[in-house]
This record gives C-alpha cells, structure tokens and sequence, in this order.
C-alpha cells in the first residue's frame, strides 16, 4: 500500500486534526515519510477540483472542507458548538486576553453562561483575576476553528480576514 493512501484514509477516518506522532503510532510509518507524505497530499488535493482538502491547522493536520464549500455543507453537519455561543466565543478569540468582567459589558448577563458553556466545550480556559477572570482560548478552539495561528496577534487577524476588516 502507498504511503498516500495510508495517511489520506487515517485522516479521513479521524475527522479532527492529527499530530504527525499520531498517524505514525497508529500506521507504522515514519514521522519523516508521514511529513514527505503530508506535503505531497496538501499540493495533490490543491491541484484538483474537489471541496476537500488536507491543511496544517494548529501543527496538526486534518482531512477537512475547503472554506469555499463550508457554507452549504454547514447546513447538513452537526455542530458540536450551539450558536449562541459564537459571537462570545469570537469575541474572546479576538480581544484576548479578555477580563470576563469587559466581555460581560459587550454581550450582557448571559455571557456568564457562556462562558461557563465554552469552557465545558473545552473551547476556554479562565485564570481568576482579583474580583474577575481572564478569559483565553485554548489549542481545541484553534483546531475545531480551523485556524492556523498560535499567538493572540495571529489569532486576532485571522478573525479579521475573516470578517473583511483587514
């Protein structure tokens, strides 16, 4: 069997991102063919014209649908993360760290609510801060995202590419 298709079917099957450790735990392949093979996979599904695509997410790698795709196929996948939790969860990725007592001033009382939802998700972390907290997001809230970044700055830009506010 080809390397290809030993990485591609693993990533598949995994459906969240993977650590190069990972897919070579569970295939016997080296970490160095599985980095070769990950390039090669990343350029094969950019050349074709598919709404898939193999992408480094948070030093992970993931089996996933292309941005330009995801808004019909959205309306058919389950997400694990209700929406009323989106605008606060953004706005902690964008302004943090954030004092949870700031971002209660931006979406009102529920955002106690919220904040303890996401952190459940595992989407949050809280460190306590006098009479407050201080809100961050943590490494699942870039990998279920789907962004590529690992400092606060990056983070805060991606978002604002996103939104058009370059």
């Amino acid at each position: 069997m080809k390397s290809e298709r030993i990485v591609e079917a693993s990533l598949f099957s995994a459906g969240r991102p993977l650590k190069v450790s990972e897919i070579a735990a569970a295939t016997g392949i080296g970490s160095d063919t599985i980095r070769k093979t990950l390039k090669k996979l990343i350029s094969e599904y950019e050349d074709r014209d598919t709404a898939i695509e193999v992408a480094r997410v948070s030093g992970k790698y993931v089996m996933q649908i292309k941005e330009s795709y995801s808004s019909p196929a959205d309306m058919l996948a389950k997400t694990e993360v209700p929406k009323k939790y989106l605008k606060t969860a953004s706005l902690i990725a964008y302004h943090q760290p954030i004092k949870q007592s700031d971002l209660v001033e931006m979406v009102g009382g529920k955002g106690y609510e919220h904040v303890k939802a996401l952190k459940e998700l595992g989407l949050i972390s809280t460190k306590p801060y006098g009479a407050t907290k201080v809100l961050r997001t943590t490494k699942k809230f870039l990998e279920h995202f789907g962004i590529d970044a690992k400092r606060p700055d990056e983070i805060k830009k991606f978002l604002a590419e996103k939104i058009g506010a370059k």
